[in-house]
């Protein structure tokens, strides 16, 4: 696991804040992290073992050669990292 400081990455028009919680998992070949909203972003770890920061994008579950529940699983073990670490508030709805 590696911890960034309040990394920020551009999406066209789209600033994202990302967590600085990041994860990785066997054989998958990238690095995991999810955005301040708790999106799950992904980045191809190179053969030397380095990563590109700007190369973070959306992971989309249902197009992923990792099956939806892999995924879905990674992005609730990050999201609560975040919760230990402070950095992840989740609001609860108002009944009207």
């Amino acid at each position: 696991m590696i911890s960034l400081p309040n990394p920020t990455k551009t999406l066209k028009t789209m600033t994202v804040d990302f967590s600085g919680v990041f994860l990785t998992v066997q054989d998958h070949g990238c690095i995991y992290t999810v955005c301040t909203e708790g999106e799950l972003f992904a980045a191809p770890i190179y053969k030397n073992g380095t990563v590109n920061m700007e190369e973070f994008d959306i992971v989309d579950f249902w197009e992923d050669d990792v099956d939806a529940e892999v995924l879905e699983e990674i992005q609730s073990t990050l999201i609560d990292m975040m919760r230990r670490a402070g950095l992840y508030f989740q609001t609860s709805a108002v009944a009207a």
